[in-house]
């Protein structure tokens, strides 16, 4: 970090890093907290593994995270049996574990998601990712 003492710091990451954080104001009242930082290499198109939609607020949303992209095409969720099940061009937006208003059953569902990173290169991937419940 450039400075860490100053209103606006800057910090230049190469792998995922913790940061505590304490505040005082002008009358002596303390606050403090950690931040963690997640850094990701790009340009690339990640999707976790797995994720929970069960509500709790933790991992409930299936989603592509876009580093360096300039266009986002699609993402695309299908089941076992290949039919489609969640569509959508904003990254954004991303899956919550239902379709038709039916939260799915428990197991693996396979992704496709495209786009163009900011060099101009077509990017596509594809995966899996597992509702755990």
């Amino acid at each position: 970090m450039n400075n860490p003492f100053g209103a606006n710091p800057i910090a230049v990451l190469d792998r995922n890093i913790t940061y505590y954080v304490t505040a005082v104001n002008a009358v002596g009242c303390m606050a403090m907290d950690t931040i963690n930082i997640k850094v990701y290499q790009g340009p690339e198109l990640y999707v976790p593994n797995a994720f929970t939609p069960n509500g709790d607020g933790l991992n409930d949303v299936l989603k592509v995270i876009a580093i360096g992209m300039k266009e986002f095409h699609f993402f695309r969720i299908y089941n076992r049996y290949g039919q489609l099940i969640f569509s959508t061009t904003d990254p954004g937006q991303g899956w919550d574990g239902r379709m038709s208003g039916k939260l799915q059953n428990m197991g693996t569902y396979v992704w496709m998601a495209e786009a163009v990173d900011y060099r101009g290169n077509l990017i596509q991937r594809n995966g899996t990712s597992t509702i755990v419940q």
